[in-house]
This record gives structure tokens, sequence and C-alpha cells, in this order.
């Protein structure tokens, strides 16, 4: 009886799951070299975004499509941006040089953290030659939008161009990536933002 018991739970858990968890095959190198062509993610539909958390929404271009993007700033706040240094409410983003990835310069991005939290890290590439130094005045995030970026910077469309977007085109946040191991990253991520934007 117990066995039963316990594998109809395991059974009903299971399809729970996989209804709530969802699962694709990534197409494009946008979010490269964070996350890669091939690579399989699995993200869940949640209102709760957090600072770093990469987003699956509808293309803002192309409804039809579905694309990854990372958040950087939420409603009430705002994002800069000057020779490549990212600040959000005043406050820079740490970046730091890892190395070549063919025609590609990679860097380590951290956001900030209260003491004794370490903040949550993730990878981007600009384009070796010719260089490419980002500027732009602050842009105001209105509430209930927020400032997205593509990992590839230099190659991929993100908020930049569209400007904020609204939460309600997210269809959900990604929480795991699987694909092949590289110099700077793992076969298997856990990902998780930082503390909830506004905190």
């Amino acid at each position: 009886m117990k066995r039963t018991f316990f594998g109809l739970l395991a059974l009903l858990l299971l399809l729970l799951g996989t209804t709530w968890v969802l699962s694709e095959t990534v197409r494009g190198d946008d979010m490269a070299p964070s996350i890669m062509t091939g690579d399989r993610v699995w993200s869940v539909p949640s209102d709760k975004i957090s600072a770093g958390d990469v987003v699956i929404l509808a293309d803002p271009l192309d409804s039809s499509s579905m694309i990854l993007r990372r958040v950087l700033a939420i409603g009430g706040q705002s994002i800069s941006f000057k020779e490549n240094a990212i600040r959000v409410d005043k406050r820079r983003l740490r970046a730091k040089a890892m190395g070549d990835m063919g025609a590609y310069l990679v860097t380590k991005e951290t956001l900030w953290a209260k003491k004794p939290d370490v903040g949550i890290e993730w990878l981007v590439r600009h384009q070796a030659a010719p260089s490419s130094l980002w500027s732009a005045d602050p842009v105001e995030v209105p509430d209930g939008h927020v400032f997205l970026l593509a990992d590839d910077r230099d190659h991929a469309m993100d908020s930049r161009w569209w400007g904020p977007v609204r939460t309600q085109h997210i269809r959900s946040v990604v929480r795991g990536r699987y694909g092949g191991a590289h110099t700077w990253r793992s076969k298997w991520e856990w990902m998780v933002g930082g503390p909830l934007l506004g905190e």
C-alpha cells in the first residue's frame, strides 16, 4: 500500500513537472557564450523576475519567434551604457576580461550583491575587431517593463533598439541549461538571478 502511494505521488509530481516546466532546444547564438545553439534549456512561468535572469519572450519584431534575453533593469530603474560599462541606477556592473573565443572577446559580468553574498555571473561577448564601444544616455524603465540585453552584445537585437519590454510579454524564466562545455562554462548550469530587482 505504501509503495503504491509513493509511486502514485511520484507519477503525479512528474506529470505536474512536465506540464509546468518547459524544455526547449536553443537555435541561434544571441545569448552566446552563456547559452549556445544546440543547448537544452528548462524554464518555468513566473512573475518573479530577478536581476540577471534569462527570460523567454516573443521577439518584439516577429511575434511568431521566441527568443532569450537577460534582464538588466525593471520598472522604476534607469540603465545607461558608456564604452561597454553598464550602470543600473548609477551602480556599475562589474566586468572582467576572460579571453578570446574566435573573432570575439569574452567578458564575465558580475551582478553586484550585498556582502557576504557573491553576485551572480554570466558571460558576454563583443566583436574583437573592429571593436565596438556602446554609449547611450540613461533610459528610464517604466513600471511593468524590463530592459533586456543579449549576451552577444554586437550581433543581436535587444532593448537598446526596442526600448523597455512589457513584463506581460515574458513567457517564462530559464532555470536550467545543458550543452557542450567550453573554456568558461560547464555542461550543466542551474540558472538563478540575483535578488529581486527593486528589493
